[in-house]
């Protein structure tokens, strides 16, 4: 093995600028300090110290080719450095580049043995890969090496979660509260884990730490938050949408029973939900988002709902359908879409490409296959964002509809889905379009499944038509699909009319 190069001494001034430069950095006057990093960097193209901090503003920044590009120099200039090499790996990761990240992350620690942040990155990407039981080593190593590492204990807590050792994961997040007691992620991935478990008392109070993570949508209304603590008759409240069109579609069941509570309710939602939901009852005024709103006495976000109405398991409003389809919307698909005999079966494969659980809640449609080759059905996709490897997969499959170009909003999907037998979804938007408007429709479950479809059931409380398919392993929808396409013998078309 060849002996660590040895960094020559630095010049006094060099030194001088890599310490205001560090000073700047630090005190977060990121335009200053490059400055001078790069002002290190042009008299000394080689100088690892300025390569790599410049290279973390521009990670701080998320300019990860720029990042990759100076962290990868001060590596070649100094192989010797643990936190460079695992500095490399973190930008690798950042670019979802899991399998090269962890290399680097292993010749962090082949440097540095028990260099901890080697050790927390490596076990973040083995998880995001799949390969838990080396993820859960690298926390507990962490844990072994410093026991108050709060970090480690909720990555710990985290990927105990995702391999369903539901206990131990609760024990593990409340560890790392108490350590990390302001820390939001630790908070709303418990209230998560608690939601799954059907903890509804604690699960929707933690949820509430939502509100508090970053790039959260925060709205600042001077009107009071509403959590059920008060009277609303006579008031006009505020019922407005955040994060997906899944969460707006779930809880805006809600918005009748607190006009019931003679509430005004000024509702809110995403401008592709406003046409279908003016078949909500019970709203006074509807609002796409980006309107000018009417005045309002109290604001309540659609996700806090459920707790502001002690919502448990045994008090979930399941009034269903509490959604329709435009008539409008109703007579444009009968025309467009001409049923035949066969059961039409309605699929969504994959959910919005935002949302970071996407990829493990997705279905490649290729993996469809063994449903598409059953001739006994018309296969129908609904989704209008399609992957480009999806796209490719649909081109060749001659049996396989695609309407996604032709639906202009959610009324319309709404419509096209009233034509079908069945609907077959992941975790997405399309699921609870079915679910609010009472229609036939089978959930195809990631091995940890999202709260709202809690654990261990094949029916949903919150939507009567569900029933759901779970994988019974990380990974594992070859199971999913098999399960379905035996199920599948026993649907017949509901009679036309």
């Amino acid at each position: 093995m060849p002996a660590p190069k040895v960094q020559k001494k630095l010049p006094q001034s060099s030194s001088a600028e890599l310490l205001a430069a560090a000073n700047a950095q630090r005190q977060g006057r990121l335009a200053e300090a490059e400055t001078l990093y790069r002002a290190i960097i042009q008299s000394e193209p080689k100088h690892w110290q300025a390569l790599h901090q410049l290279g973390s503003i521009h990670l701080a920044r998320g300019e990860l080719s720029e990042a990759l590009q100076c962290i990868g120099a001060a590596m070649k200039s100094n192989t010797a450095s643990a936190e460079v090499t695992s500095n490399y790996g973190v930008v690798l990761q950042r670019l979802k580049r899991d399998d090269e990240a962890i290399e680097y992350f292993n010749r962090a620690l082949m440097l540095k043995p028990g260099y901890v942040p080697a050790l927390l990155n490596r076990g973040v990407s083995q998880q995001r890969l799949g390969r838990h039981e080396e993820a859960l080593a690298n926390f507990d190593r962490v844990i072994e090496l410093d026991p108050s590492h709060a970090k480690a204990h909720y990555n710990r807590a985290h990927v105990l979660q995702e391999m369903r050792r539901f206990d131990e994961a609760l024990t593990a997040y409340i560890r790392a509260a108490e350590l990390s007691p302001d820390d939001t992620d630790i908070h709303w991935n418990e209230s998560l884990l608690r939601l799954i478990r059907g903890d509804y008392r604690e699960g929707w109070k933690k949820y509430e730490w939502r509100l508090k993570r970053p790039g959260h949508d925060n709205r600042n209304f001077s009107a009071p938050l509403w959590h059920g603590q008060e009277s609303v008759a006579g008031k006009t409240v505020l019922i407005h949408a955040e994060q997906g069109f899944g969460d707006t579609l779930q809880f805006v069941r809600y918005v009748p029973l607190l006009a019931e509570m003679g509430a005004s309710v000024v509702l809110e939602v995403q401008p592709a939900l406003k046409s279908l939901m003016t078949t909500l009852d019970g709203v006074s005024v509807l609002v796409a988002r980006g309107e000018s709103l009417p005045a309002f006495d109290l604001h309540c976000p659609i996700m806090s709902l459920p707790l502001a109405f002690k919502t448990e398991i045994t008090t979930i409003p399941a009034n269903v359908p509490y959604l329709r389809v435009p008539s409008g919307n109703i007579e444009k698909w009968r025309t467009r879409f001409s049923r035949g005999e066969k059961p039409a079966i309605a699929i969504a494969c994959s959910g919005s490409p935002g949302n970071e659980e996407n990829t493990i809640r997705s279905i490649p449609l290729e993996k469809f296959a063994p449903l598409f080759a059953h001739d006994g059905f018309r296969w129908i996709v609904v989704q209008r964002d399609m992957l480009p490897d999806d796209l490719d997969f649909l081109a060749s499959q001659p049996n396989v509809e695609h309407f996604g170009a032709e639906l202009s909003d959610f009324a319309d999907t709404a419509a096209l889905i009233s034509q079908t037998d069945l609907v077959l979804s992941v975790c997405t938007s399309l699921a609870h379009l079915a679910g609010a408007l009472n229609f036939p429709f089978w959930l195809l479950s990631k091995y940890l499944p999202d709260f709202r479809w809690l654990d261990e059931r094949s029916d949903s409380p919150w939507y009567p038509s569900a029933r759901i398919f779970r994988q019974p392993a990380f990974g594992d929808w070859k199971s999913v699909i098999e399960m379905v396409r035996r199920e599948l013998g026993s649907l017949k078309a509901a009679p036309r009319t």
